[in-house]
C-alpha cells in the first residue's frame, strides 16, 4: 500500500525585486535576484537529499517560477513542464504597484478591506479567487493525469498555490488569508 502514497511538494518560487519592494507581482514577469536564484540552489538541494526525490518538476511559466523549477530540474535530472494554468493570481491595475502607489491613487481604504478579506475585496480589474482556484484545480488534474505515478513539485507563487493548499487542507477558500508561504519554501 506504500506504493500508492504520492507526495506533491509545493514550491514557491525565489525572492525577487518587486518581492523585497513590496510590488505586487500578478502576472508581471519579473526574474528571480540573485539571492533568489541562491534560494533555489538550496530548495533543489534539499529536494536532492531526499530519500526518494521527486520524479517530476511541473512550473509557473512566469519567469520567477522557470528560472526556480529549471534549477530544481537541474538538480535533479528531470526535464520541467511548464503550464501557464499555475500561474499567480492575475492583480489587474494593481501590478507593479506598491502600497504608497496605490494610496497615492486613492485607493488605500480598498487596499486595506483587500488585505483583510481578499476574498470579498479584490484589486482592480483583478482575478477572482474562484478563477484562481479553479485554474489551479485544472492544473492540479492534468499533471496528476500526466504524471501517473511519483512524486512531483509544483513551482508557482504565494498566492496561487495558497489556494491549492486550502483544498489540501479541506479549508474553504476563504481559509488562504491565514496562509503564508515565503519564498522558496516547501509546503508537502
Amino acid at each position: 500500500m506504500a506504493d500508492a502514497i504520492r507526495r506533491l511538494y509545493f514550491a514557491r518560487h525565489g525572492i525577487t525585486a518587486w518581492n523585497r519592494d513590496a510590488r505586487f507581482q500578478g502576472h508581471t514577469d519579473i526574474p528571480l535576484d540573485a539571492a533568489g536564484v541562491a534560494q533555489a540552489q538550496q530548495l533543489a538541494a534539499r529536494l536532492v537529499a531526499l530519500s526518494t526525490p521527486p520524479q517530476a518538476v511541473w512550473t509557473s511559466d512566469l519567469i520567477r517560477a522557470r528560472q526556480t523549477g529549471q534549477i530544481i530540474g537541474d538538480a535533479l535530472r528531470l526535464d520541467v513542464r511548464t503550464s501557464p494554468l499555475l500561474r499567480e493570481t492575475m492583480l489587474g491595475a494593481w501590478e507593479g504597484l506598491n502600497r504608497a502607489e496605490i494610496e497615492a491613487r486613492g485607493e488605500g481604504d480598498l487596499l486595506t478591506r483587500v488585505q483583510r478579506d481578499s476574498y470579498r475585496h479584490r484589486p482592480p480589474e483583478s482575478e477572482t479567487l474562484e478563477a484562481v482556484q479553479s485554474r489551479m484545480r485544472a492544473a492540479l488534474a492534468l499533471i496528476l493525469a500526466e504524471q501517473e505515478r511519483g512524486d512531483v513539485v509544483i513551482v508557482g507563487h504565494g498566492g496561487s498555490l495558497r489556494l491549492l493548499l486550502c483544498d489540501a487542507l479541506d479549508a474553504p477558500i476563504t481559509s488562504a488569508r491565514h496562509l503564508w508561504l515565503d519564498n522558496a519554501s516547501l509546503s508537502i
